[in-house]
């Protein structure tokens, strides 16, 4: 099973997708309906400073609802694993 990440198609997350994109493993798909899908086998893992979004926007980015199981998500860092990876 992956780990999936729906992101709102919205400029504010943008630096989302960029990151998605250029992560190894990572697939990001436009769906079309106004949502980005980011998909990867075992885990995504993001750090908000990288992506430049302030505090409102960095508790949002999950808005758009996710697959998977979350590890981590503090104020810097985010990383969600596939449902059957262990800790």
């Amino acid at each position: 099973m992956s780990v999936i990440v729906y992101v709102l198609d919205l400029p504010e997350f943008s630096s989302l997708v960029r990151i998605g994109r250029a992560t190894v493993g990572c697939t990001v798909s436009r769906m079309g309906n106004g949502y980005w899908k980011m998909e990867a086998e075992r885990e995504l893992r993001f750090m908000r400073k990288e992506l430049g979004l302030g505090p409102a926007l960095w508790n949002s980015v999950l808005c758009g609802g996710f697959r998977g199981r979350i590890a981590a998500y503090d104020r810097n860092e985010m990383r969600l694993l596939a449902e059957s990876d262990n800790p």
